[in-house]
């Protein structure tokens, strides 16, 4: 059975199926590429500090950080989200990566960009 929606946490590999999973999208660190053999998937987003990651950091401080959406990013509902610019609070005591996973998978699940600020 075909998931929606498939995220792998930064450097939380070890639990990756035996066999192949299916599903429509896939969001996973830059730094997993070699895991993609794990996964069927019909779109495959990835974020981490790599400029050609679909999701990075343009600028991070203690206080606040602007998403990049580098390339256009689906919704589950079949929405497609344009390159932009994220500007939102920066929460303490959590990685850049985690961050980023958080923030596509809000995305992908349909909130809207400008609702990101509320949930940190």
């Amino acid at each position: 059975m075909k998931k929606n929606l498939i995220v792998v946490p930064p450097k939380c590999f070890d639990a990756l199926p035996d066999k192949a999973a299916d599903c429509r999208i896939l969001l996973i660190p830059d730094t997993a590429s070699d895991i993609l053999r794990s996964f069927n998937a019909d779109c495959v987003v990835s974020y981490g500090m790599n400029e050609k990651s679909s999701l990075t950091m343009s600028s991070v401080s203690d206080e606040e950080m602007v998403v990049s959406l580098q390339r256009e990013l689906p919704t589950l509902d079949g929405e497609i989200l344009e390159r932009q610019e994220l500007k939102m609070p920066r929460p303490a005591g959590m990685r850049v990566e985690s961050i980023l996973a958080v923030v596509g998978t809000l995305l992908i699940t349909g909130i809207p960009p400008e609702k990101l600020p509320d949930f940190f």
